[in-house]
């Protein structure tokens, strides 16, 4: 795809031509610039600072409402009917001219609905027509002929009515992904297979025996591998952050249900054993761990880490509930039904708690270039131009209060510039392109008459904040080695960093040898709080359109590297060009000396319930120490450490430097070797060898 030439043959330019110059004006990056400044036409655009925003790079993630959903779309169908009846019988007889106006939008939108679940449905019936047509003219295998059979059975029958066994169930969410995928660009996978199928499982494994234990890991297996196929069409952009990705599709297992009890159950078990078997990049798994979680599931997900897999993430139950809570309001009960929208931010699958535009573009790319705004009064010396704001002149800050009210008033320069494209943009998309497909999925929607992506009650938004990291070891080498010690003044730092420290490696030595995070000292571990803390002051200060703050998102997907060559010296002694820093909350590559154990207690000082939405920790351990039942004692032991001081996320790579340096000089060799990036698990060698470095970089913790 990077391949500008003969894409398009020569016959077909013509052609080509005359759509560009149909689709002109009517764009939603058209429509959307009516309302943006150049700054927010220009900024996106470069991506430096700025994430590209939905203008530009346009993808959504969605959260189905499965127990609204599994009625059948026959069922959905017949309500819109309903609602079309009641409408037109409200304009013939009472309506004011005001009420007929917003009925005449309701039935647009309900009409739109129907025309989408009935395509849905045809669309389905064409492969049972096709798996009939071959089971019947062409197969002689009588095995392969009953399959077929069973085929063409569920897929006549799903999404049209409601699954009554496991493979219906998989059929019915699977023709639901494709369809809404068809209507947008949606980029992730949000779902929690072993809780809403569980009862299928159960009736048909456990209690009917249709199926055997080996048979349901092997339908969760093949729909692992039929999600891997499903792509899309990346920009350049989005394809280089998520380098040997289709994703981010995350599915969600383990956690508890409504009522607080284990949700872990058998089905979970069978995912995570069909995991192990595939090997897949995508989807992987989001593994929601508590107090009460069953040993022998988290045995299991155990071992797909020890595998290789770099999945599941794990994710604590006991902090995310609160969270989700705190952040929008959700009651208890609404919050316990919590998965990953993707690769990090987690939301309901309720009526109320799972409404469907959910990816915020609102997001900086390059945090870390607020230090270098404070540096130079807002101008960044890799783009040459002034992206930030004025802040004053560094070299006349007296104190490291000063430095550091200057960053504050950066970032949230760029907070306020990201959110308030948001709104423009969503406002154009929200009236100019409807989502009908994916309306019809929510309960809310199909009541209203209205489009899911207008504003609706109790939102799930975040503000997403790459290259973020290294903020704090900025931020304490500043305070350290310019204000503290006195070393060096602002001067020399200034002067150095514009270097690229170039001529200045002592001094640069120095300030990497400056308290860094991830060694659990207070020193840099109180600024970081300190920084966390602020994060949930901007993110309270300006709300959405459907009323909800902004909470702050520290990842990083690839954007480690794809930053890499935008992002200036910093003060913590990286230089152009080196990869930051590869998680929300991991400290820097080679930095966490002092263990495992003290990169949790650095960790766990950030208030991970009211501070941010989610935060990415990245470990690498040592797959020698975790060998057998002795290593996964250990690691058991170090989760429990985790859970027990408060930390959100953690993920995992097991691979040895010595496989991962083999792959890189035979990569047809290891075609099917899988690393944990940030936030997704991809193929090692389809990445660049930027990325691979920065992976084998990553500190192996040893307990």
């Amino acid at each position: 795809m990077n391949d500008r030439t003969n894409l398009v043959p020569e016959e077909n330019r013509e052609e080509l031509k005359e759509m560009c110059a149909f689709w002109k004006g009517r764009t939603l990056q058209d429509r959307c610039r009516q309302y943006q400044t150049r700054p927010e036409r220009v900024l996106p655009a470069m991506a430096d600072f700025i994430q590209p925003g939905r203008d530009l790079f346009v993808f959504d993630y969605i959260v189905p409402q499965p127990d609204w959903m599994y009625q059948g779309f026959d069922a959905i169908i017949k309500t819109v009917d309903e609602k079309l009846t009641e409408a037109d019988k409200k304009i013939r007889e009472a309506a004011t001219a005001e009420e007929q106006v917003s009925y005449l939008s309701k039935i647009d939108t309900w009409k739109a609905m129907k025309m989408c679940l009935e395509a849905t449905i045809r669309y389905a019936r064409r492969f049972s027509r096709l798996a009939k047509i071959v089971a019947e003219n062409f197969e002689t295998d009588p095995k392969r002929k009953e399959e077929l059979l069973r085929i063409s059975e569920a897929c006549y029958k799903t999404p049209a009515q409601p699954p009554e066994h496991l493979w219906e169930a998989i059929q019915f969410d699977h023709f639901v992904q494709v369809a809404y995928r068809l209507e947008w660009n949606n980029a992730a996978w949000s779902w929690r297979q072993d809780y809403w199928h569980w009862p299928f499982y159960k009736k048909d494994v456990l209690e009917e025996k249709n199926l055997t234990r080996d048979e349901a890991v092997e339908y969760c297996g093949e729909w692992m591998i039929a999600a891997f196929t499903i792509g899309k069409i990346w920009l350049r952009f989005g394809r280089e952050v998520l380098q040997g990705s289709p994703g981010p599709y995350v599915w969600t297992l383990g956690g508890v249900d409504e009522n607080g009890n284990d949700a872990c159950n058998d089905l979970t078990d069978c995912y995570l054993d069909a995991a192990i078997l595939v090997r897949v990049p995508d989807p992987t798994f989001s593994f929601r761990y508590s107090n009460k979680t069953r040993t022998e599931t988290f045995r299991r997900a155990f071992e797909c880490i020890r595998h290789g897999l770099g999945y599941p993430q794990i994710r604590n139950d006991d902090v995310l509930i609160p969270n989700i809570m705190q952040w929008f309001g959700h009651p208890l009960k609404e919050a316990r039904r919590w998965q990953n929208m993707a690769c990090m931010s987690p939301a309901p699958d309720t009526k109320m708690g799972a409404p469907g535009l959910r990816y915020p573009h609102a997001a900086i790319v390059g945090c870390a270039k607020t230090i270098t705004f404070v540096m130079n009064d807002g101008f960044d010396p890799v783009s040459g131009m002034h992206l930030g704001i004025k802040t004053g002149d560094c070299t006349k800050f007296e104190t490291f209060e000063e430095f550091y009210d200057a960053w504050y008033k950066q970032f949230k320069a760029g907070f306020d510039f990201a959110t308030t494209l948001e709104h423009k943009n969503r406002h154009v998309e929200a009236n100019h392109f409807p989502k009908p497909m994916a309306s019809a999925l929510y309960e809310r929607c199909i009541e209203t008459g209205e489009n899911v992506a207008k504003p609706l009650e109790r939102s799930s938004p975040w503000f997403t904040l790459f290259a973020f990291g290294e903020t704090g070891d900025c931020l304490a080498a500043v305070k350290k080695l310019v204000y503290d010690d006195k070393k060096y003044t602002m001067a020399q730092l200034k002067e150095a960093l514009l270097a690229n420290w170039e001529g200045y490696e002592e001094m640069r030595q120095d300030f990497i040898r400056a308290p860094k995070w991830g060694n659990d000292d207070d020193y840099v571990d109180q600024i970081y709080v300190r920084v966390y803390e602020d994060l949930g002051k901007i993110s309270r200060s300006k709300l959405d359109s459907c009323g909800q703050p902004w909470p702050a998102l520290p990842e990083n997907v690839a954007m480690h590297t794809v930053q890499a060559s935008k992002i200036g010296a910093l003060p913590n002694g990286r230089r152009w060009g080196d990869p930051m820093y590869d998680g929300g909350c991991s400290p820097g590559h080679g930095f966490d000396k002092k263990g495992p154990t003290a990169v949790l207690k650095s960790v766990s000082k950030i208030d991970h319930v009211s501070t941010v939405r989610a935060t990415l920790l990245n470990q690498r351990l040592s797959p020698s120490q975790l060998q057998g039942e002795k290593g996964f004692a250990m690691w058991r032991d170090y989760m429990k450490t985790w859970h027990d001081l408060g930390l959100e996320h953690v993920q995992f790579n097991m691979v040895d430097n010595e496989t991962l340096y083999a792959a890189q000089k035979e990569p047809e060799q290891y075609s099917e070797l899988l690393v944990r990036i940030a936030g997704y698990s991809a193929h090692f060698v389809e990445m660049n060898k930027m990325t691979q470095d920065s992976i084998i970089a990553r500190t192996v913790q040893k307990f």
